[in-house]
């Protein structure tokens, strides 16, 4: 009788180690990108790291995202894709781009000049 439930609590922990990892890759790319730049945002791209074209474009829509301010972005549950790139143009005509984020596993995206970042990930 040990036996028999020791088997089942070991089968039971295994489905739910399969259920967590399924899910995590399951959800959401949606995030938030704080501006840590020092620089007004005027505008923010983003593309899934394999495609060369921004097919989310001017994601700030008519406004800017000023230093240290934050937006969050939302993302088609039908997108699926797992690594995207994210561009930035300031108010001076200047770019920014941060490649290859793991947008699955990303919760908070802090951005800084040139490129660096901080995240917090889920």
């Amino acid at each position: 009788m040990k036996k028999l439930n020791a088997l089942k609590v070991f089968l039971f922990a295994i489905v739910m180690a399969f259920a967590v990892s399924g899910t995590a890759m399951a959800g959401s790319q949606d995030f938030t990108l704080v501006n840590g730049t020092g620089k007004t945002i005027t505008y923010i791209y983003l593309s899934p790291t394999s495609t060369s074209e921004w097919i989310y474009q001017d994601e700030l829509g008519n406004n800017v995202l000023r230093p240290g301010q934050d937006i969050f972005l939302y993302f088609d549950p039908r997108d699926g894709v797992q690594y995207w790139d994210v561009k930035v143009v300031y108010e001076n005509g200047a770019e920014d781009y941060w490649i290859g984020l793991d947008l699955y596993r990303v919760y908070s995206l802090t951005i800084r000049p040139g490129g660096a970042s901080s995240i917090e990930m889920i």
